[in-house]
């Protein structure tokens, strides 16, 4: 795996890798970075008391900003150990950055002169929300096909106790999928136009309920990290390309963690 992330890592450096050798590249840092995330920070540093002695928020507005509080702290520790790993091999030649003035992404993989390499926009997925509110909604025309990638991760609470008996619990990431953003915004666009809707240069619209006739801005719900793919593709999965294969096998995973959870 070390040659291999070497070799790779050497290509984006230049800046002639292809789009599959960047998904690659990401997707063997996440591997030992998600280990890493799971092994040393999170039963450190998101460690609390259990469920019981220590509840989390109920009501919805503070389950949304919870949720969204740990997404971006799994973000930075995910990215921090991620910027480490590359260090330790490539030094000044590569780097991973905050993209701290852009919405979209939410790194940049920079060369030995600062130049964006990679762009990674970044989704983390509650297992035990109800109604999963990570979404992606870049438009198509703003994504650079060779240069970005999206890293969705699934992430639950897990219980544990120390060795003084004290009862805790400590999320974790269970699950993860590394794809080419221009295939998830392709699929996204496709199950809008599947469903009557249009995609625009600038916008989404969508048919308005009662009305399919009559077109509106879409409001979030296309990019919808778990809904992504239309039901009528899925029903033909060798049909589509490897990457949104894996991406389906990684929202199957976080469905049935969600219903696991339930049942518990």
């Amino acid at each position: 795996m070390v040659d291999k992330i070497t070799s790779l890592g050497n290509k984006i450096a230049n800046n002639n890798a292809t789009i599959d050798e960047v998904t690659m590249f990401v997707t063997l840092l996440m591997q030992i970075t998600v280990e890493k995330v799971n092994e040393l920070f999170a039963p450190r540093q998101l460690i609390k008391r259990d469920r019981i002695t220590e509840p989390l928020p109920e009501n919805k507005r503070q389950l949304s900003s919870y949720r969204t509080r740990l997404g971006s702290i799994f973000e930075y520790a995910l990215s921090s150990q991620m910027d480490s790993l590359i260090n330790q091999t490539f030094g000044s030649n590569l780097r991973l950055t905050f993209a701290v003035a852009h919405q979209y992404p939410d790194f940049l993989m920079r060369d030995k002169v600062l130049q964006s390499s990679v762009r990674i926009e970044m989704k983390a997925v509650d297992a035990d929300s109800e109604e999963q509110a990570a979404r992606f909604e870049v438009l198509s025309s703003l994504i650079q096909g060779e240069k970005d990638v999206v890293v969705l991760i699934g992430w639950e609470w897990c219980d544990d106790e120390l060795e003084n008996g004290i009862k805790c619990e400590y999320p974790m990431i269970f699950s993860f999928v590394v794809v080419p953003a221009m295939e998830l915004a392709n699929e996204r666009d496709e199950s809008v136009r599947l469903r009557g809707g249009r995609v625009e240069a600038d916008r989404i619209l969508v048919p308005t309920r009662g009305n399919p006739s009559l077109l509106k801005k879409d409001e979030g719900n296309a990019g919808k990290i778990l809904r992504l793919v239309h039901k009528t593709r899925k029903n033909e999965p060798f049909k589509l390309s490897q990457y949104i294969q894996r991406y389906l096998q990684f929202t199957d995973v976080v469905e049935r963690r969600k219903k696991n959870n339930k049942d518990e």
